[in-house]
C-alpha cells in the first residue's frame, strides 16, 4: 500500500505520501481527506473486487456526509451505502486488514464506526454534521477556553466555571440580540438556508457557517481563501458547466501538429485533433490548417455535482512533455464530452 501511494501521478493540489502511509501513527484530518481522495484507484488491481466495494461504499459515505444539504433522498442514498459497506466488510477481515495498536483486529466492534449508523437520525434533527467538524471545536477551544484563562484568575478549580458562566452570558447575549433585530424587522429565520443557496455560493461551507456563528472571532480561525472565480472572465464551455483559466502567453507558440505529435510522442494527437474538431466544430474547418499554441498547464473550474449553483476551487491541470524528470510526461487526464455525445 506504501509502495502505491509513494508512486502515484504528481497531481498539483493533491497531497502525495512520498515515504507512504502505513508508518504514521497519527494522522490528521487533512491526511484523512487527502488518503480518501485516492485510496479507491490506489488499492485497485491489489485486493479482491469485493474488498474494494467495501472502501468505495465507505469513502462514497463520507463524502456523502460532508455534504452541506441533505434531502430525503440523499440520507436515504446514505444508508444504501452504509448497507454496502456491511455486505462486504467481511473481506477486510478476511485479507486481515484491519489492524489496531495492539495487532490484528478480527471484528468490527468499534464504536466510530458504529457512530456512523446514527448519522441517518441524527441529520433531520440537528442538521448537517459538517458543523460538527473537529477543526471548528479545535479553533474554538484555543479562543473560548485557553485565551480566556489567560485573562482569569488562574485557577484550574473555578476555571471551568468562570468560562461556563462566560460563554452562558456571551450565548444569552447573541440570542436577545437575534431576537431583537428579527423583532424590529419583523424578519424570520425560515427557509433562511434555501434563500441563500438560490445563489452562486462561492465560499467553503465550513467557514461560512463560523462566519455566522463567530464573526467577532472570524481573524482566529483559519479558512480556505476565496474560491477564485473562472466563470467571470475564463473561457466557458459551450453549456457553461466548465470554465477555463490560461496565460496570455503560451509556452509554446505557432506549432503544427506534427510538431506536437513527436513532442510529445503521440501517434495518434493530429488524428485525435482533426476529429475533435469536426465533432465540436463542424463548419469552421478552417481551424485544421491553424497552428497550434501548447500551454503546460491551465486552470480548470467546474460546478458541484451534488449542487450546480455551488462553484468549486480550480484545480491546475498539468500536460507537460517527456523530459529527463518525466520520461513519460507529466499529464492529467481530462474527459471532453461533446454536445453531441462524443468523448475525448
Amino acid at each position: 500500500l506504501s509502495h502505491h501511494f509513494s508512486s502515484q501521478h504528481k497531481h498539483v493540489g493533491t497531497c502525495h505520501f512520498g515515504q507512504g502511509v502505513t508508518h504514521v501513527v497519527q494522522m490528521t484530518s487533512w491526511k484523512h481527506q487527502e488518503i480518501q481522495c485516492t485510496i479507491v484507484p490506489t488499492i485497485a488491481g491489489v485486493v479482491d473486487a469485493n474488498f474494494i466495494c467495501a472502501v468505495h461504499a465507505l469513502t462514497d459515505f463520507i463524502y456523502q456526509a460532508q455534504s452541506p444539504t441533505f434531502t430525503p433522498l440523499s440520507i436515504a442514498a446514505m444508508d444504501i451505502l452504509l448497507q454496502e459497506f456491511h455486505c462486504f466488510k467481511g473481506l477486510i477481515t478476511l485479507a486481515e486488514a484491519c489492524r489496531g495498536a495492539s495487532g490484528l483486529i478480527d471484528h468490527f466492534q468499534i464504536p466510530k464506526l458504529e457512530l456512523l449508523t446514527s448519522f441517518s437520525r441524527a441529520i433531520p434533527n440537528l442538521g448537517d454534521i459538517i458543523q460538527y467538524t473537529a477543526d471548528v471545536s479545535e479553533c474554538m477551544l484555543i479562543t473560548h477556553c485557553k485565551t480566556p484563562f489567560e485573562h482569569t484568575s488562574h485557577q484550574h478549580t473555578t476555571f471551568t466555571q468562570q468560562i461556563i458562566h462566560f460563554l452562558d452570558q456571551e450565548d444569552t447575549a447573541r440570542q436577545f440580540d437575534l431576537y431583537s433585530f428579527l423583532c424590529k424587522t419583523n424578519s424570520s429565520l425560515n427557509n433562511l438556508i434555501l434563500n441563500e443557496f438560490d445563489e452562486v455560493v462561492d465560499m467553503d461551507p465550513a467557514f461560512a457557517w463560523i462566519t455566522c456563528v463567530t464573526p467577532e472571532d472570524l481573524s482566529c480561525f483559519k479558512g480556505p481563501q476565496p474560491v477564485c472565480n473562472h466563470f467571470l472572465k475564463g473561457l466557458l464551455s459551450d453549456d457553461s458547466v466548465a470554465a477555463f483559466h490560461i496565460t496570455v502567453s503560451s509556452d509554446l507558440a505557432d506549432k503544427t501538429p506534427t510538431f506536437s505529435t513527436q513532442h510529445y510522442v503521440l501517434p495518434d494527437f493530429s488524428q485525435q485533433l482533426c476529429s475533435f474538431i469536426e465533432c465540436v466544430d463542424r463548419v469552421g474547418s478552417h481551424f485544421q490548417n491553424h497552428l497550434l499554441r501548447v500551454w503546460f498547464k491551465f486552470c480548470l473550474q467546474l460546478h458541484s455535482s451534488l449542487h450546480p449553483l455551488l462553484m468549486m476551487p480550480s484545480q491546475q491541470v498539468q500536460a507537460y512533455p517527456p523530459s529527463d524528470t518525466h520520461c513519460l510526461g507529466n499529464c492529467d487526464v481530462v474527459l471532453l464530452r461533446t454536445q453531441s455525445g462524443g468523448e475525448f
